[in-house]
């Protein structure tokens, strides 16, 4: 997982925290979600096992998964096999080529990553093993290459700009830094001549970062810079001790690295639940399969809940679906990006879907709370509302169980009893349901944040929670079916659940733009998207079942007239080039930086959910007005001229061009 903010007022307009901490009274007649009978999902409760998910990461969890390496090899072919045990179809290792020349739309392929060992040492004045691989797997940064080096130390600081090394010699000796390791080795290696690097990189910044001084970050070098040297990974504790020698004198390291660079691939574990109409389209679950050993939460623990719910829909014993099911374990972002250039003819098939990455972290250890991202404002859809009945569901399960013992709760024997702590919430970015909305999928997307051991030493699986586990697999997979196999006669509660929906929204709405200030026309607007994002999710009820159109036509009718919005000073259409396909930012790779490197982008680019919106939203009819009234009343407030500048800037980066120009 790659964290990303979103903008505090999308936080506010469409967030729904969920009544996680109450018991809900029921009727002895209601239904655990509106739309199924119990049985069914009792079925695939059934079938849904917390310990063999946290089993599964520990599996996972000893291969070291960089991207393009022989330790995510390893993984996805245990995985595979796995699949392929519970009787899933059409299981596939999918090879693409990570090669430094194989481009995917617009994003070039990077190099793969052969490592053997890593040993660095202190020489004098205290001999000492400070880092070892593949002892421990973080200590080694991804892309460093061979080496072996006796050198003396010099403290850089951030070690990120030409500042740093002012009235330092760093030629031919090591530079100990805390700024990203792939700009510290432009700054200090390609520009200066220095040995290699000995990296305290921090952390991803939470309430609780700098805390622990034991903590080692997996670090990175560039995957494009096929001359790397190497970097070596430290805790902050290791870095201030030989901070603090250097004060009172010099310090001389031994480097010795085994490691390569090389042509590899990106890894796609694909396979799938048939469905009995191809014409219907598919429904896509997603994980990441890579990160660093033994990367338990992240992602250890959504790989293996996916591969939970292939095993618990496979094995329930219900009628085949009418959508077909596909699952996808891929390189983080890279893979989604290519698996998508690579399969247009599928793509096109992809109706909706759910994303997995962080889902199993036990609170008092992680400080992570599961978060349910909707789908993004710009591809508004039912499985939203789909999505929050089953959270709602175990919701009201778990916190029954745990205030008075009562139902199952949903608990795994090996896991915890507590009550699920989870909110639904807007559009968060960072992961591979960035990449899959992109490309037109709308996806919801189940994350723990904050998580302090991620990209860590210490996300280890003892860290994880059979039950949570189990839980989030139940979700996933009852979302998933929903949307695959739903029949039409229950599909007929939908527009009613869609419809109750808006008119939650417009109070919502209302509510904040009232506590933050908005203008009268801004509050206009709000209240005018609540109803027509809710208009949208009603006709994708109908896009998923015909047989509801009428009555997914009858709610329409019933929708409020609101006004806002009068067409707005940019009447300019962009539309999207065929050469830019998916997210412009793909793992290392800054499409924007790369087209135009001297050019700084405007003020939305820095406001990340707003930029990657507005670009969901050019379709080729709307005009520049149209978008800035859709971001205000879909998530916050933003000048027009804000709006126009960042598709200008698009425009001169090609990623989009001018159908009118008045």
């Amino acid at each position: 997982m790659i964290r990303r903010g979103a903008s505090r007022g999308a936080m506010i307009v469409g967030a729904t925290v969920l009544p996680l901490l109450l018991a809900a009274s029921t009727s002895a007649l209601a239904r655990r979600v509106p739309f199924w009978p119990d049985d069914v999902l009792a079925q695939i409760q059934a079938r849904v096992d917390g310990a063999a998910v946290l089993e599964a990461v520990r599996v996972l969890g000893r291969h070291h998964r960089v991207q393009g390496s022989p330790g995510y090899r390893a993984a996805a072919e245990w995985l595979a096999g796995e699949l392929r045990a519970a009787g899933l179809a059409e299981v596939e290792v999918l090879a693409l080529p990570a090669d430094g020349k194989t481009t995917y739309a617009h994003f070039p392929s990077y190099l793969g990553w052969e490592p053997g060992e890593a040993r660095l040492e202190e020489i004098a004045p205290a001999p000492r093993v400070l880092a070892e691989f593949p002892a421990l797997a973080v200590a080694l940064a991804d892309y460093s290459q061979d080496a072996d080096v006796t050198a003396e130390l010099v403290d850089v600081g951030a070690g990120a700009a030409a500042a740093d090394y002012q009235g330092k010699e760093v030629r031919g000796r090591l530079v100990l830094a805390d700024g990203d390791p792939a700009v510290v080795h432009k700054q200090a290696v390609e520009q200066r001549g220095a040995a290699g690097i000995l990296s305290d990189y921090p952390n991803q910044k939470t309430a609780w970062s700098g805390l622990d001084p034991d903590l080692v970050r997996w670090g990175h070098l560039d995957p494009y810079q096929t001359a790397n040297r190497f970097a070596f990974m430290l805790s902050s504790g290791q870095a201030a001790a030989l901070r603090a020698e250097l004060v009172r004198g010099p310090v001389k390291l031994r480097a010795h690295v085994r490691a390569r660079m090389v042509a590899a691939s990106f890894d796609v574990v694909s396979a799938t639940i048939p469905g009995t109409d191809r014409t219907a389209g598919e429904i896509v679950l997603t994980a990441h399969l890579c990160h660093q050993r033994a990367g338990a939460n992240d992602n250890a623990s959504g790989s293996a809940a996916l591969l939970g719910v292939a095993r618990a829909l496979r094995a329930a014993g219900l009628p085949p679906p009418r959508r077909t099911i596909r699952f996808l374990w891929l390189p983080e972002i890279a893979g989604s990006q290519a698996w998508l250039a690579r399969n247009p003819e599928i793509a096109a098939r992809l109706r909706a879907g759910v994303h997995l990455d962080m889902v199993g972290g036990r609170p008092e250890v992680t400080h992570a709370s599961l978060h349910v991202s909707r789908t993004a404002s710009a591809l508004p859809h039912v499985a939203n509302e789909i999505a929050r009945a089953f959270v709602d569901e175990v919701a009201r399960a778990s916190t029954s169980f745990a205030e008075g013992g009562t139902g199952d709760g949903m608990v795994s024997p090996s896991g915890s009893r507590d009550a699920l702590v989870a909110d639904m919430r807007p559009l968060e970015q960072g992961s591979d349901h960035d990449v899959f909305q992109a490309w037109g999928v709308p996806m919801v997307y189940f994350h723990d944040w904050p998580d302090v051991t991620i990209h860590t030493s210490k996300d280890i699986p003892e860290n994880l929670d059979a039950t949570k586990l189990g839980r989030v697999t139940y979700m996933a997979a009852g979302i998933a079916w929903t949307l695959a196999a739903l029949p039409d006669a229950a599909a007929a509660r939908l527009p009613a659940l869609e419809r109750a929906a808006i008119e939650e929204r417009r109070g919502r709405a209302r509510r904040t733009a009232v506590a933050d200030g908005w203008s009268a026309a801004d509050a206009r607007l709000a209240d005018r998207e609540a109803v027509a994002a809710g208009a949208a999710g009603l006709a994708s009820i109908a896009a998923l079942w015909p047989s509801t159109a009428a009555a997914v036509a009858r709610e329409t009718r019933r929708l409020p007239r609101t006004g806002g919005g009068a067409g707005g000073p940019d009447r300019r259409i962009p539309v999207r080039t065929t050469a830019v396909r998916g997210p412009l930012e793909v793992y290392y790779y800054d499409h924007l930086a790369r087209v135009l490197p001297a050019v700084k982008p405007p003020a939305l680019a820095e406001r990340g959910v707003l930029a990657y919106e507005a670009l969901l939203l050019v379709d080729g009819r709307r005009t520049v007005s149209d978008i800035r009234d859709i971001l205000t009343g879909r998530i916050e407030p933003v000048p027009v001229a804000d709006v126009a500048a960042w598709i200008d800037h698009l425009a001169r980066a090609g990623v989009v061009r001018y159908l009118r120009q008045d």
